[in-house]
């Protein structure tokens, strides 16, 4: 069905806007072939920077929940997870932060997967590299490593283990947890000057295409 200029009149008027009804008709009617294409364009451009926002801020919040954990754990104060164990007989507070750690160390790599770029690459392999050193500590304690780099728990296993070795591995002396808790602070700041730098780039562009659109139709006026 070919658009007429009545046809967009009425519509226009039901919307409530103005219509400059050449420029909208010709562009309707795929008169203006470079303009539509150039619309399309922008729109694929936009949903691919948003998809990749979005990557960036799951990575963002699982390196930020790594950064946690790992802080929780190497806390120093007397009144510590390890302190409190102590005194208790009762790890549960420990275990529940190491699952975190460990959960949110397999988020973090796998969000650095689903963000390819180089930097992101090498933060992953730096992430393996951590916990490959201290492969065999971990697994004595039950956690162990898959081909992908993944990290896995035997439950039961690290909840058997003595408070003292749970300490040892993931205590504020522990350099496997500090190492991590390095690389997550890392990570997350990168991850936020990149999410600064689209958040610039998309304001601009929004301030470039309103003014386009108000000139050429005069919404506004």
């Amino acid at each position: 069905m070919r658009i007429t200029t009545q046809m967009l009149n009425e519509t226009a008027r039901k919307a409530g806007m103005p219509v400059n009804n050449s420029s909208l008709l010709n562009y309707v009617n795929n008169k203006n072939n470079n303009s539509l294409l150039g619309s399309l364009q922008n729109s694929m451009t936009q949903k691919s920077e948003l998809a990749k926002r979005t990557s960036y801020e799951k990575l963002e919040a699982a390196s930020d929940a790594l950064e946690d954990a790992a802080k929780a754990l190497t806390n120093e104060k007397e009144d510590n997870l390890f302190a409190k164990a102590k005194e208790s007989g009762n790890t549960a507070e420990i275990i529940k932060t190491v699952k975190t750690l460990i959960e949110k160390y397999n988020e973090t790599r796998k969000q650095l997967g689903n963000n390819t770029s180089s930097i992101n690459m090498c933060y992953s392999e730096l992430l393996k590299q951590i916990a490959s050193k201290n492969g065999d500590a971990l697994s004595e304690l039950g956690i162990s490593m898959e081909k992908d780099g993944s990290l896995t728990i035997d439950e039961e296993k690290l909840k058997a283990a003595k408070v003292e070795d749970l300490e040892n591995m993931f205590g504020a002396k522990s350099e496997f947890v500090q190492k991590l808790q390095y690389m997550a602070s890392n990570i997350s700041d990168s991850v936020a000057a990149e999410l600064e730098s689209m958040g610039n780039q998309y304001g601009q562009d929004a301030n470039a295409f309103s003014s386009y659109i108000s000139n050429k139709y005069n919404l506004w006026g």
